[in-house]
């Protein structure tokens, strides 16, 4: 697979370096994911929506990608015991709704 994935990020990009490799993945740029956390824990719920949609919409990621990597983002965090337990129950859910072939938005 990493083989692979750098074949195509040779073949696609005239450099092959961390962000290459990434957009040609489709997985989602480490300083996306800092946006989408900053905006997630610092922005009214609207407006980080918006954030996270117009960002999924624009580089093409998938909603279930950007989970999958928030979550040990947040895991990662000092939270207190509690805090980070709901956090990780909400976002359990949402995976939930996303595996079950609900809209992402």
């Amino acid at each position: 697979r990493v083989l692979n994935l750098l074949q195509s990020t040779a073949m696609s990009s005239k450099v092959v370096d961390e962000s290459s490799v990434y957009l040609t993945s489709g997985a989602p740029l480490p300083s996306d994911l800092e946006v989408i956390s900053h905006s997630l824990f610092n922005d009214e719920f609207a407006s980080a929506q918006e954030k996270i949609t117009n960002l999924c919409k624009m580089k093409g990621y998938a909603m279930s990608d950007i989970l999958a990597d928030l979550t040990t983002i947040v895991s990662n965090m000092k939270l207190p015991p509690g805090a980070l337990a709901e956090i990780l129950d909400g976002m359990s859910g949402v995976e939930y709704r996303l595996a079950y072939g609900t809209d992402e938005e």
